[in-house]
């Protein structure tokens, strides 16, 4: 887990950005965050994997049946390289997950939900 104790409290900071990035920094040296990465690139070099990917989007984009856009979807989610992918990415959103909630609980509101796009561009 992150420690997002810091010395320097967020609003005496010169800059307002800084905060942001020294989390962002911590986020990405995290072993989830680097975990994620090296997956997502491992399934990326997997010829298996992208062959079956290829042919997914290809029987969506043909509409084939049924029952082989099912079979062609299980051999893809079979694959090794997908799995260890799907670990890792649930790894990385929990993480992602426990920081929100931290800065929710400091900041008093929910975070997440806040810095979401509103409809007026914002």
């Amino acid at each position: 887990m992150i420690d997002l104790q810091t010395d320097v409290p967020i609003f005496a900071a010169s800059n307002a950005s800084e905060p942001l990035y020294r989390l962002a920094t911590l986020l990405k040296a995290h072993a989830a965050y680097t975990r994620f990465l090296d997956t997502y690139r491992l399934m990326q070099a997997d010829s298996q994997t992208q062959s079956l990917l290829a042919e997914l989007r290809a029987s969506q984009a043909q509409g084939l049946d049924e029952t082989t856009y099912h079979r062609l979807l299980q051999q893809f989610y079979a694959r090794p390289s997908v799995k260890d992918y799907q670990r890792a990415e649930e790894e990385i959103y929990n993480l992602i997950i426990a920081v929100d909630k931290t800065i929710s609980e400091a900041a008093g509101i929910d975070f997440a939900v806040n810095a979401k796009r509103s409809c007026c561009g914002g």
